[in-house]
């Protein structure tokens, strides 16, 4: 009969999710992940989504109107608690290849609320739908080289970083201006709410590339780091 298993050690468990993991993954013998304080931080932003989605649920059964725009929103801060309750929770994660943990719920998260946030944006600027598929393709195809870039090592990283910010500039295009002409054409207070969310909506996904290239990228940044200036 075969053996069983030995249970997992509470000392190798630490060493598995405990700051500066020695782990023997893709030839690594130490793995940059989130410390004590990065997870409390992931549990905050947890319990900030969580009572957020709540707020909106309750808001958007007030009204056909209201709920027309913040039904979307809703999935998107919902969605994006779940994924920060796996990762506060020691889950949704891989040792990427240049020994970094890799949170890859937060791209999972991304490749769901990005998209239902361009679709939100579409219903105020009142864009066509096929504007709003093309965009949300363009979103998706973005989040995809990220993470194709972080799971890579060598020259190719950077290949899958100029294809995502290729796909970023589309977006960044389509909301700064075809979008915000036909949100300034609908007419109403469309122009200035569409404004004011596209506006943040821009200079959040823009600190992206930025981090990107200096945490998955060159790896100067620590995992801990990328936690407080990566919300979904």
């Amino acid at each position: 009969p075969t053996e069983p298993k030995p249970e997992m050690s509470a000392q190798h468990l630490e060493m598995l999710v405990g700051e500066g993991a020695k782990l023997d993954v893709h030839g690594c013998k130490t793995v940059d992940m989130a410390s004590s304080f990065g997870k409390a931080l992931l549990e905050f932003v947890f319990i900030v989504f969580a009572c957020i989605t709540v707020l909106l649920a309750i808001n958007a059964t007030k009204s056909k109107a209201s709920g027309r725009v913040l039904f979307p929103a809703t999935f998107v801060t919902g969605i994006a608690s779940i994924a920060y309750f796996s990762m506060a929770s020691g889950g949704g994660w891989v040792i990427a290849p240049d020994c970094r943990q890799l949170f890859i719920a937060r791209y999972a998260d991304w490749l769901i609320t990005t998209p239902l946030l361009l679709l939100d944006l579409g219903l105020v600027a009142g864009v066509g739908k096929w504007d709003i598929m093309a965009l949300c393709l363009s979103d998706v195809l973005m989040i995809a080289s990220g993470a194709f870039g972080a799971l890579t090592v060598g020259n190719v990283k950077w290949v899958w970083w100029f294809f995502g910010m290729c796909w970023f500039l589309h977006i960044v295009y389509a909301l700064g201006k075809t979008w915000a002409e036909a949100a300034k054409a609908k007419g109403g207070e469309s122009g200035t709410v569409y404004g004011k969310i596209a506006g943040i909506t821009v200079i959040a996904w823009g600190c992206y590339p930025i981090v990107w290239v200096f945490a998955e990228g060159f790896g100067n940044f620590s995992v801990t780091f990328e936690v407080p200036v990566l919300p979904s």
